[in-house]
């Protein structure tokens, strides 16, 4: 679990992910080598406990990163320098897959509280989704941040073309925010919670409270040659990480103090994660995640979000 997105394990636990080492997966010594993309922030990777689980299986991981959100981790996985994607929104994972790249859904998590927002600096005079008329709103590309600002605009019967969509990744977004060169930002939880201590951030949308069902995933993916020829270790890894994630579900105290070696949070910001009490539930690609998938990926498409439509069952693999 990445400390990065959508709680302390979905949105700032974005969990790292897989990849192997292309075609020389298998070594010589019947074990395997698994590259794992990870983001700035990786419980699995700063705990132990994760890469122990899989080297005890006969898995050795070399970990790639870190990565700033899903989108890049998608194209590391794409062009073989990775073989799993990030554990990150299903939204540029649908656009990779609209875009050509051959890669496979493997697994999805759901999680509760949803607590993904758009936010507002205290002296920005905006205080609600309607204010969001003829302002500036930095969200991340056919990712999260860019749905959850469509959805806003379209509860709240605000014109899409009243607002600025700001393209930026969370690195550039938050400076940009902070500063007042974007009026607003559509965020997860990590970022989320330190733009609220730093700035004094408002929250003036949030997924879980104003959408009555979950739109975009967490979620795992390989590339089509890798799901064919290691589905043993897919599932293995895929374990690995939901063993994790479980842990972290009962620990979340003791999670956020092992992902602060690094973030070096403020404490207040960590006190606010680990309030959320955020639960993810990772589970392998089945019928019931093809299905949620499906309806996101067709809720996003309708909104043009995506660039166009996509049957999710022909880029899933249930293992």
């Amino acid at each position: 679990m990445t400390l990065s997105r959508r709680s302390l394990l979905g949105a700032a636990l974005a969990l790292p992910v897989l990849a192997a080492c292309g075609d020389n997966a298998a070594e010589a010594n019947g074990r395997k080598k698994v590259r794992l993309t990870y983001g700035a922030i990786s419980v699995p990777k700063t705990r132990g406990v994760f890469e122990t689980t899989l080297k005890d299986q006969g898995i050795d991981v070399e970990w790639v990163g870190p990565f700033p959100n899903h989108a890049p981790t998608l194209q590391a996985v794409a062009t073989g320098t990775a073989d799993f994607s990030f554990g990150g929104s299903s939204t540029p994972a649908d656009q990779a897959l609209l875009s050509g790249n051959k890669l496979k859904y493997v697994a999805w998590a759901t999680a509760k509280p949803r607590l993904s927002s758009i936010l507002a600096l205290p002296n920005s005079g905006i205080t609600k989704v309607a204010d969001l008329a003829g302002k500036n709103v930095a969200v991340n590309k056919a990712g999260l941040g860019e749905f959850l600002l469509v959805a806003a605009l379209e509860k709240y019967n605000v014109p899409r073309d009243s607002v600025t969509f700001t393209y930026l990744n969370p690195p550039d977004a938050a400076p940009a925010f902070g500063s007042g060169k974007v009026d607003a930002w559509g965020i997860w939880s990590g970022p989320m919670e330190l733009a609220e201590v730093q700035y004094g951030a408002k929250r003036i949308f949030t997924d879980g409270d104003e959408l009555d069902k979950q739109i975009d995933f967490s979620t795992y993916l390989v590339r089509e040659d890798y799901a064919k020829k290691e589905a043993d270790t897919i599932r293995k890894v895929i374990a690995a990480y939901k063993a994790e994630a479980d842990w972290v579900n009962a620990n979340q105290a003791e999670a956020q103090k092992i992902g602060n070696a690094v973030s070096k949070y403020p404490d207040a910001v960590v006190q606010k994660i680990v309030a959320g009490n955020v639960q993810t539930t990772w589970s392998l690609i089945n019928d019931d995640g093809i299905a949620q998938l499906q309806a996101g990926a067709d809720w996003l498409s309708e909104r043009k979000v995506l660039s166009g439509k996509i049957n999710i069952a022909d880029h899933a693999v249930k293992l």
